[in-house]
């Protein structure tokens, strides 16, 4: 009876209070870390590492093996079972299949590193012609033989070939900037959806091919600062009612996932089509969303009351633009100015073609014309009344006028415009210039007329009153 009796162990120091280490948890135990040594090369292999640990890699099918296989046993079994023909290969053998190998992953490291480096490269240069608005085929017939051609006179051949695998084709720059786009435009879009508050501006415009564009503007809150950027630019089909926009725009808002709860405010211009009460576009937009703030582009404003001139002074205007359009309008007369003032060594060689939509550069307009003394002699030389009004002093007089005033008005239009400009802003700007137009009223009042060039120097030369401007 004894065999079923349990006893006790004789060792003191195995008591059940405190078992004997070989009775202890096997899972205490630390695994033995076994290392490469040189000599498992003679079967065909060398090692890898992987998360501080070393794995037997073999040389003839680049299988790794788990590290407890690190053993001469375990891999001469992989040897003679996997590769019996080698298996009585010398140990040179494998020494040549370890040179091999190592070359072939230096080459294939450089390779990866230097497909990036071309990569990088393709894309710098594909985000330079997009950002200078080049032909895409500049790449590869202007910049990349540039390039080489540098490389070569400055660092050598092997440089300039380095620089050759560059790939820069008309397809490839075109997709490289679809995605620089893309990725841009998405950006946007994260940036529009962490921010928890944006406003927009948008503004309706027919383009060279009567396609009518929608331009909208996002301003936006991105780290502590604000930031502006176009959302986008999309064709109207059909009508361009208020109703029209707002379903472009609203579209937009869903598929991309922006909320009109996020959007603050909306700025536009004065069209029937955007600020309509009943059927514009801010009355589309208010009908769900009664906390945005709704405001008349600052600079459309201004240009409105511009537009308010004294009967005689827009009856001179008009007969300018009369005279540029002649010679503008028509290519033979175009040619023909353009000959004569190169005869008459002017300058310019053409005048500034003047449209209603196009009223910032009235000025600029009227200063070429004023410029080109040409002009007198062209238009008699084609028969053309027009010419008549070169021969009229109060009628050049207040041409001069006109020049002046809007190239000043021109002048505020500029400055108004630009990045993150705000109403404040505006407000101290055409608060400033109407101060300008009281000291410019004192001014002539008092008999100088410095600050109006044109003007100064016609009355000078023709000796002519300054009272006729009282």
């Amino acid at each position: 009876m004894d065999k079923w009796l349990i006893k006790i162990p004789t060792n003191k120091s195995a008591t059940p209070s405190q078992p004997s280490c070989s009775a202890s948890n096997p899972t205490s135990s630390k695994t033995k870390k076994r290392k490469y040594d040189e000599s498992y090369l003679q079967y065909g292999f060398t090692c890898s590492s992987h998360n501080n640990e070393e794995q037997p890699v073999c040389l003839i099918c680049k299988e790794v093996l788990a590290a407890e296989s690190m053993k001469p046993s375990k891999l001469q079994r992989h040897l003679n079972t996997k590769h019996a023909t080698l298996s009585k290969k010398p140990i040179e053998y494998f020494e040549r299949l370890l040179q091999t190998s190592n070359k072939e992953k230096n080459t294939l490291e450089k390779y990866v590193t230097l497909n990036d480096k071309y990569l990088l490269a393709s894309y710098e240069v594909s985000y330079l012609i997009a950002k200078t608005k080049k032909p895409f085929t500049i790449g590869e017939q202007l910049l990349l033989p540039a390039a080489i051609r540098m490389s070569e006179i400055v660092h050598g051949k092997q440089y300039a070939a380095e620089i050759s695998k560059i790939p820069l084709s008309n397809d490839t720059v075109s997709k490289r900037i679809s995605d620089i786009s893309n990725d841009q435009f998405q950006q946007l879009l994260m940036r529009l959806k962490d921010s928890s508050k944006f406003a927009i501006q948008l503004d309706e415009s027919t383009d060279i091919s009567k396609i009518a564009q929608l331009l909208l503007f996002v301003r936006y809150i991105y780290e502590g600062s604000i930031h502006e950027d176009i959302l986008f630019c999309r064709p109207l089909e059909g009508h361009t009612r208020g109703k029209d926009i707002y379903k472009k725009v609203n579209e937009f808002f869903e598929k991309e996932g922006l909320n009109w709860k996020n959007c603050v405010g909306v700025c536009t211009d004065g069209a029937a089509a955007m600020t309509g009460q009943d059927l514009g576009f801010t009355a589309f937009v208010k009908a769900g969303n009664d906390h945005i703030t709704f405001t008349h582009c600052m600079i459309h404003r201004e240009a409105l009351v511009v537009k308010k001139i004294a009967p005689e002074l827009n009856t001179v205007f008009f007969d300018a633009v009369k005279i540029i359009n002649f010679i503008k309008s028509r290519a033979l007369n175009s040619r023909l100015f353009k000959n004569l003032c190169i005869d008459m060594d002017s300058d310019y060689t053409s005048l500034l073609l003047h449209a209603e939509v196009r009223w910032l550069s009235r000025g600029r307009s009227l200063k070429r014309l004023l410029t080109l003394k040409d002009v007198l002699i062209f238009l008699t030389e084609q028969n053309s009344n027009l010419a008549d009004y070169f021969h009229d002093n109060l009628w050049l007089l207040k041409l001069c006028y006109l020049a002046d005033i809007f190239d000043k008005i021109n002048d505020m239009n500029l400055s108004m415009q630009g990045v993150c400009v705000n109403m404040f802003m505006l407000k101290n700007k055409l608060e400033a210039f109407v101060k300008k137009i009281l000291i410019w009223k004192n001014r002539v009042e008092s008999g100088s007329l410095e600050m109006f060039p044109f003007t100064d120097e016609y009355i000078i030369s023709n000796n002519i009153s300054k009272k006729i401007l009282l």
